[in-house]
């Protein structure tokens, strides 16, 4: 469960040597040293901190042989990890471990960013943009099952928390009541509403119709319902990839290489989870063939050979062939 934690001191400190640092150790780069130590250097020295954090064999060891979630709590009491369940009451319950897990890594993360400059800053916007897609994705499948928002407060990334979710998490808030207001909020109050808008636009559109410019907030109900959304939050994560994946190559250098690797990875892993989440559903059919090869991304190091071959595919068999 703690591995959760893991993922604000490796991303980070791999932008942080890709800005500046791992380039300044040459001589032609000594001014551009002075001047990472000066934008990026207390935030890097934090990073450097959160990572000797880290449990050690030791402490998995000492896991390893609790018999409950007590033990647990106690094998960690000499941890950076001691203090974050010291509020709560016995007996502790895995999923308030889980949370718990997850608030510790959002506050770290917040802190870190409130230390940063540009780029940096956008750098970790991008980062907590996934979380936020999985969040809005989570609230409307909630309300479209008529769900109160306010009960799906235990399901929600706090990394992915915005300002407008205070409202539409409240008690008094009425989702069903229409999707006018969640619908404003999605596209004022998050960097996500430019993905969520353009994915109305074309969802909204006939077949063989061009995207529309824009959708009435009144027609955004009727739009939602008719949409498979797991095939919108795929829509969403590949329009958050690209963008991020532009983000990197326009600062260019190590960021570039260390970062696009990275992301070329994701986007392969989501080409493939796409192919084999649609085998056997009717987006295998010809007539849904396009759908599915919309989800695709339009980097990653199968393309664009490998997926050129991997649209064709439509079972078991033309997967392992491509």
């Amino acid at each position: 469960l703690l591995k959760f934690e893991v993922a604000l001191p490796v991303l980070v400190p791999k932008y942080l040597r890709c800005t500046g640092f791992a380039r300044a150790c040459a001589p032609l780069f000594t001014m551009e040293l002075s001047m990472f130590n000066v934008k990026h250097g207390f935030c890097e020295a934090v990073v450097r901190g959160l990572r000797s954090g880290f449990l050690g064999p030791e402490d998995y060891r000492r896991m390893g042989t609790s018999d409950t979630l007590e033990d647990m709590r106690s094998a960690l009491e000499e941890t950076d990890y001691g203090t974050f369940l010291q509020d709560e009451p016995s007996p502790l319950l895995v999923s308030t471990i889980s949370k718990k897990c997850y608030e510790k890594l959002a506050d770290e993360f917040r802190y870190l960013k409130a230390q940063t400059v540009e780029p940096l800053t956008t750098f970790m916007d991008f980062i907590a943009r996934e979380k936020m897609i999985d969040n809005v994705c989570m609230i409307i499948q909630g309300a479209l099952n008529n769900k109160a928002p306010a009960e799906l407060q235990e399901k929600v990334h706090p990394l992915g928390v915005f300002d407008g979710m205070k409202v539409i998490m409240s008690e008094t808030f009425d989702v069903q009541g229409g999707f006018d207001d969640v619908y404003r909020i999605f596209l004022v109050d998050t960097p996500i509403g430019s993905y969520f808008e353009e994915y109305l636009k074309v969802a909204d559109m006939e077949k063989d119709e061009m995207p529309r410019a824009g959708v009435e907030t009144s027609q955004v109900g009727g739009i939602l319902t008719k949409q498979d959304l797991e095939i919108m939050k795929a829509t969403l994560k590949k329009a958050w990839l690209e963008d991020f994946h532009n983000f990197v190559q326009g600062i260019g250098g190590t960021t570039a290489e260390v970062m696009g690797h990275m992301l070329k990875m994701e986007a392969d892993f989501r080409v493939l989870l796409v192919t084999l989440n649609a085998l056997n559903t009717n987006l295998s059919t010809e007539a849904k063939l396009q759908d599915r090869n919309s989800l695709y991304p339009s980097f990653g190091y199968l393309y664009p050979e490998g997926t050129r071959e991997l649209r064709k595919v439509w079972n078991e068999t033309t997967v392992r062939a491509a």
